[in-house]
């Protein structure tokens, strides 16, 4: 996997994003081929920052990353945490879920204003003390992975993106990269 490094402190306060995101970025890197690009931070055109952004043949991947502990579920139409105190279950307001969701959405808005293809996946990234579920026909609308090679393997699984728009949604998300695939703008040179 190339991992495109952005303009920023290697480390922000107290260390502990900018350590999570190279965690991320060491595993998928296990898994994911050169074929797969890691742009870690990334805000196109301005937007708000999303904590990482996979590009590959298997699409494009909003991650958003969440160090929330517990067990949450959908029921009803509404998010829920388990309270040990209560034995029962009490609202939440699933903030990290709507994060993960509008950082997909933003981005999709993006690759399609640049003509794109705008098919995001939003995903959101939890820790080993984290439980998330919800009942069959109240779907999130997000990925949810606990363990990086299990996105890892999910970011893999298909082909949607060739090699041409990889390339352009690169450059997009770091301009800083040239566009190596790409045909000459003039016949024979």
């Amino acid at each position: 996997m190339i991992l495109h490094s952005q303009m920023r402190p290697r480390f922000s306060l107290g260390g502990i994003p900018g350590l999570a995101s190279d965690r991320l970025a060491t595993g998928l890197g296990r898994v994911l081929d050169d074929t797969y690009h890691y742009v870690p931070a990334a805000a196109p055109t301005g937007i708000e920052s999303i904590d990482a952004v996979v590009v590959g043949p298997g699409g494009t991947w909003a991650l958003t990353l969440d160090h929330e502990r517990g067990r949450f579920l959908k029921r009803n139409g509404h998010w829920y945490q388990w309270s040990r105190s209560t034995e029962s279950w009490i609202p939440w307001d699933a903030a990290p879920v709507l994060r993960a969701r509008l950082a997909g959405h933003r981005l999709e808005l993006v690759l399609e204003r640049a003509g794109l293809p705008a098919a995001v996946e939003a995903c959101l990234v939890t820790g080993g003390g984290i439980e998330v579920d919800w009942e069959r026909d109240q779907r999130p609308g997000i990925h949810v992975h606990a363990t990086v090679e299990s996105l890892a393997r999910r970011i893999a699984r298909d082909d949607v993106l060739t090699d041409p728009q990889v390339d352009r949604i690169v450059v997009l998300l770091d301009p800083r990269q040239p566009l190596p695939r790409l045909a000459p703008s003039t016949p024979g040179t």
